[in-house]
């Protein structure tokens, strides 16, 4: 071999020793071969230049090679700084939401606490109302202005009772507001299982006056109505001058019902129609039944749906904000109205919360009808109803689903199918309901009982934060009497309409 074969293969050596398909002993040992070391043609000298050369150029890579490989222990080390930093970040952002939501949904029921302090005093200053109460209604308005009186109607449609038995009698109890969320006056009445009591001219009629100071003379106001059985309310607004009823229906109050599921009450209404022309105008009637003062805000829109005025208020707690003429400033006009409240002091634990209603008259003959407000859904929730399908995974859940989903408001509801995998119960289809609660939905098995021999008991539960992209991922929680349980998540995509 003659030295420029030797030194021509250098770089070859160089190649596989960078593989690591050799080491600098077997590159010299290599150069020394070529039959015996003693017939080698390479003289002295070339040997110890080679080996010299091959050992230098060995020597940079082994420097090369350790500043790689500490250049990628950092690149990994950051790596997984980061991923820490971002898991945390992402937890910490979670934590937040969850927060969050659940502050929301523990706010809903504040004004309970609020009506128990107010039941407790006036029955330390009143009647004593037995048992106490635990059913409550409202009727958003009564009055006795513009040439007008007002009816109340009450039914007990209870028939059977825990506390009373059969055919109970309702011990009921009235209070009047005014408009600056003042109790004014107040009476009660008894009201037999299946009967209607109607008190007419109720304002008038309620004979306890409960500020002697401000007197009993109310013209407008509204009604909080207590009892201690199941009872429905009623009110007849009418004209004096052709006896035309307007009849108005009480709003349960939904006490710590979830949000979602709350209808004609909450801090975003609609009033679907409203109008200022020749023939017909409306007013707009809002009431403050949570335990705080708001900040109000009526936006009226015309019928393509373009913003045309915007009214602003205070409205205390208990208090009312009263327009007998909504749209005066936008004549020739119809549409719906948008009303909404936002808490001035929102780090306390109370906060605003509205029921409103709508009188349309003709001006030509003087009759009217009420349009009672529409709860609205969190202005930032999505449409998501449809076909939802992908995977629930787990430790023992590996399965592939269909989920249809309707969707009222902040309401979700629908079906649950286990098309193949593995699901700890029996029962392959489920029904399923739950709420968006600032924006995160909340979502549960509605069958308590599997189809197994044993009937179990299970429960099943999905938490999926906002979405973002395409797919609803999130977590869900499986377990049953058995002490099985599962940890896990679940990935949809939305594959199509329910209708289709």
């Amino acid at each position: 071999m003659r030295l420029e074969q030797v030194t021509s293969d250098v770089p070859r050596i160089d190649r596989a020793v960078r593989r690591g398909q050799m080491t600098c002993s077997a590159q010299v040992d290599f150069l020394s071969f070529g039959g015996a070391t003693k017939k080698s043609p390479i003289s002295s000298r070339n040997h110890v230049h080679l080996s010299l050369l091959v050992e230098s150029k060995s020597e940079r890579e082994r420097r090369m090679q350790k500043a790689i490989w500490s250049s990628l222990i950092l690149m990994i080390l950051f790596i997984f700084a980061e991923r820490a930093t971002v898991e945390a970040r992402e937890g910490s952002k979670n934590a937040v939401a969850r927060t969050a939501v659940a502050t929301q949904r523990l706010n809903q029921s504040s004004w309970l606490e609020s009506l128990r302090d107010f039941r407790r005093k006036i029955g330390s200053q009143t009647q004593a109302s037995g048992d106490g109460t635990s059913f409550v209604v409202i009727i958003p308005y009564v009055t006795t202005e513009s040439n007008s009186r007002t009816n109340l109607g009450l039914n007990n449609y209870s028939q059977i009772s825990f506390v009373h038995g059969i055919n109970p009698f309702a011990s009921v109890f009235i209070y009047l507001f005014d408009q600056e969320g003042s109790l004014r006056r107040s009476g009660s009445v008894v009201v037999e299982s299946n009967e209607l009591v109607q008190i007419n001219d109720i304002i008038n009629q309620l004979p306890t006056i409960e500020d002697p100071v401000q007197g009993g003379n109310v013209g407008t106001g509204w009604l909080l109505i207590f009892s201690d059985e199941p009872l429905t309310a009623w009110a007849s607004v009418i004209s004096n001058s052709n006896d035309d009823p307007s009849i108005e229906l009480a709003i349960a109050d939904q006490i710590s019902k979830p949000a979602a599921f709350v209808e004609s009450t909450g801090t975003r209404l609609a009033i679907q129609s409203s109008a200022k022309t020749a023939k017909f105008q409306s007013s707009l009637v809002v009431v403050n039944v949570g335990p705080d003062d708001g900040n109000l805000y009526v936006d009226i829109y015309d019928q393509l749906g373009n913003l045309i005025d915007t009214k602003t208020a205070l409205i205390k707690q208990n208090g009312m904000f009263v327009d007998n003429d909504i749209r005066s400033a936008v004549p020739d006009t119809f549409g719906q109205i948008v009303i909404e409240v936002t808490d001035p002091t929102p780090n306390d634990d109370k906060a605003p919360r509205l029921v409103a209603n709508s009188i349309v008259k003709s001006t030509v003959n003087g009759t009217a009808a009420f349009f009672p407000a529409f709860a609205l859904p969190q202005v930032d929730t999505k449409a998501i109803a449809g076909v939802w399908e992908g995977s629930l995974t787990g430790s023992l859940i590996n399965a592939q689903v269909k989920m249809q989903l309707f969707q009222e408001r902040d309401m979700i509801y629908g079906t649950l199918d286990i098309l193949s995998g593995s699901f700890p119960t029996v029962a392959r289809s489920f029904s399923i309901s739950g709420e968006v609660s600032s924006n995160h939905y909340l979502l549960q098995v509605q069958d308590a009982f599997d189809s197994d021999s044993a009937n179990t008991f299970f429960s099943y539960r999905l938490h999926i934060p906002p979405i973002t992209g395409i797919r609803m991922e999130g977590d869900t929680l499986y377990f049953d009497e058995q002490n099985r349980k599962d940890i896990g998540s679940v990935s949809l995509s939305r594959t199509g309409s329910i209708y289709q």
